[in-house]
């Protein structure tokens, strides 16, 4: 077997597999029909789709799909990948570098962050991982009075929200139902701030500002944590830090891949919009 042929399997074997981990994705949390039409995870089976295209064609027509290419064509393409790669490790460096709350300090209040639900009402295990950490926190002796926000409304085309499950898992865990304040409307990690700066003011019965002005543990998975830390610094939390839960290992590459874009994206809105903006 030549070369060419060898290098060609590769490409279709690889293609194969990346395919295969989009699939995987969606057996493990399970959405409706529009919500796996819509699911980012289809950036893998385009991927692959692309390499097993470039391995046929290569067995094929004998040469690489990118020796057609025009020069041009090929530098605008390794320049564009170029910028793309340092913007991304960029980013990447900032989101792994988020604050995190001394445990062993007691706080004013707790927002636990929702992070997705299936079809079935059922939480990931990512999310999972989150309500463990909230619990544990919660129920640590110097946190015996603090208050805690599940937030996460109904996403788009699942028949679930968020919050009342993060609500149930908690109290199976040994948090006290009084301690825990439902938002159920949040589609957004921004949304998630808002509405539980307002719910927790109207609960404590003091200003919204008051609250902001509050010590704040925010819950979620580490690779999301320092995106939540920067949002609510722009609208006005003036002291919060975080509390990172691990992700479940079979998804970390496509979960970093899709948070330093998600990373790219906000920072993007803040330099073309300034949102989001400091809450009033």
């Amino acid at each position: 077997m030549n070369k060419n042929k060898i290098l060609a399997g590769l490409l279709i074997i690889w293609g194969f597999f990346s395919v295969s981990y989009d699939v995987l994705l969606l057996c493990m949390t399970p959405g409706t029909f529009l919500d796996n039409v819509f699911s980012f995870t289809h950036i893998w089976a385009a991927l692959g789709a692309y390499l097993i295209f470039c391995g046929v064609y290569r067995i094929k027509k004998e040469r690489s799909f990118w020796s057609i290419w025009k020069k041009p064509v090929k530098i605008s393409v390794l320049c564009v990948a170029a910028v793309g790669l340092v913007v991304s490790v960029i980013n990447l460096c900032f989101i792994l570098r988020p604050k995190l709350v001394d445990p062993n300090n007691s706080v004013d209040y707790v927002i636990l962050l929702g992070g997705g639900i299936d079809k079935n009402g059922k939480l990931p295990g990512n999310v999972i991982s989150r309500v463990e950490a909230a619990a544990d926190f919660l129920n640590r002796p110097e946190q015996k009075n603090t208050v805690v926000v599940v937030s996460g409304g109904t996403l788009h085309w699942l028949p679930f929200a968020e919050a009342p499950e993060l609500k149930r898992q908690l109290v199976l865990r040994g948090v006290e139902e009084e301690r825990i304040l439902v938002e159920d409307q949040a589609l957004d990690t921004i949304q998630n701030f808002e509405y539980s700066c307002q719910m927790l003011a109207d609960f404590a019965g003091v200003s919204k500002q008051d609250i902001l002005n509050s010590d704040i543990a925010v819950i979620t998975n580490y690779f999301h944590l320092r995106r939540a830390e920067r949002l609510a610094a722009r609208m006005g939390f003036t002291n919060i830090k975080g509390i990172g839960t691990p992700c479940e290992k079979i998804k970390a590459l496509h979960i970093y891949v899709r948070e330093i874009c998600a990373y790219i994206k906000l920072n993007l809105r803040i330099l073309f919009t300034g949102r989001p903006t400091l809450l009033s």
